[in-house]
């Protein structure tokens, strides 16, 4: 009975190993193909407006945003 309880916790400590070890692997091949992409889609700057700092109008004409003033 002693030697299936040693087994069971060799075995427990060996299967901690190798699920950890398999962790670090997948994160730090993640982390840098993560990083390799990332860097060539990142953009820098301000997102387009017009001169009254609001978004500019939608083709279709059926902006929500602006000012709706302008319709009286």
């Amino acid at each position: 009975m002693k030697d299936k309880i040693i087994l069971f916790i060799i075995g427990v400590l060996v299967g901690a190993i190798i699920s950890t070890g398999a962790f670090y692997v997948y994160t730090t091949t993640n982390n840098s193909n993560n990083n390799n992409t990332n860097n060539s889609q990142m953009t820098v700057g301000n997102p387009p407006s017009n001169q009254n700092g609001q978004p500019p109008e939608m083709p279709s004409g059926n902006n929500t945003q602006g000012n709706q003033s302008s319709s009286n």
